[in-house]
């Protein structure tokens, strides 16, 4: 199953209140990029605080350039100084939540949610993030609770992909099969999406659809060993030994210990052909 706090942020922009495979060389170029462009991004808005010190909402965004970048003690200082201009700054509230959450802070980053909420009882953001920080305990009740008060203001991929995986959780498998559409109707392309939903169809016994999803999952998200065996499992609940062959193959030349795919071609056979 996919990992909960990598899960929880494939589909959001990393801080400032956002909402929203490739080969290897392609994704080091993008990452090159994007650091290159928030370190464009720090300079520019070091250069607007140095003019306007006071600037609450340049010291907001610099924070979250900050810990976009994984400079969370300068992104919690920046914070800190929007907050202390402006004690009503819900999103300031919100992206330092998340930055306590990276750091395993929880407590703080639950009163900072709290606190933006206060000021703004609607606003979506919080609801999410405090819902993933009730997720990542295992409070899957509180966090079903904060992801539909967030779908209520309004749709979002991310409260429907991580109501459906609390509700996974919960053995709602039906319920988190309608979440992982909704969140696909806006991300068409996230692997981890449909690695979600291949654990509920297979659950459901919804083999091919799983078959197809872990396939989808796992050209989505290179050295996705986990989708190729469990890709290999529902071929294997299909009767078709030689695709679940090939699958748990594949698995294990991405992680030649992992046990599920080697126990897969013990039940199927190493040898079938393929």
């Amino acid at each position: 199953m996919p990992n909960g706090r990598v899960a929880v942020l494939l589909l959001a922009c990393f801080l400032a209140g956002c909402q929203t495979g490739e080969v290897t060389s392609q994704l080091a170029q993008r990452q090159k990029l994007a650091v290159s462009d928030q370190k464009n991004n720090i300079a520019s808005l070091t250069e607007v605080i140095k003019a306007n010190p006071n600037d609450a909402n340049a010291l907001n965004l610099r924070g979250a350039a900050f810990g976009q970048s994984g400079e969370y003690e300068r992104a919690l200082t920046d914070f800190n100084a929007a907050l202390a201009i402006n004690a009503q700054y819900h999103q300031a509230y919100a992206n330092r939540a998340l930055v306590y959450a990276r750091v395993n802070k929880l407590p703080q980053a639950l009163g900072d949610y709290n606190q933006a909420l206060n000021i703004d009882p609607k606003y979506a953001t919080a609801f999410v993030g405090r819902g993933n920080l009730y997720r990542a305990q295992n409070n899957h009740g509180a966090a079903i609770e904060d992801f539909n008060r967030a779908l209520e203001v309004q749709a979002d991929p991310i409260a429907f992909f991580n109501r459906g995986l609390s509700r996974q959780a919960l053995g709602m498998h039906a319920e988190a099969l309608d979440d992982f559409e909704n969140a696909l109707g806006f991300r068409p392309d996230a692997p981890e999406v449909y690695h979600a939903k291949g654990v509920s169809e297979l659950a459901l016994n919804k083999y091919e659809k799983a078959f197809d999803d872990f396939y989808k999952a796992a050209q989505g998200r290179e050295g996705n060993f986990e989708a190729w065996a469990l890709r290999g499992r529902a071929a294997e609940h299909m009767g078709a030994k030689k695709e679940a062959t090939r699958s748990y193959k594949r698995a294990l030349q991405i992680n030649p210990s992992y046990r599920p795919a080697r126990e897969g071609l013990d039940r199927v056979g190493w040898n079938e052909e393929a």
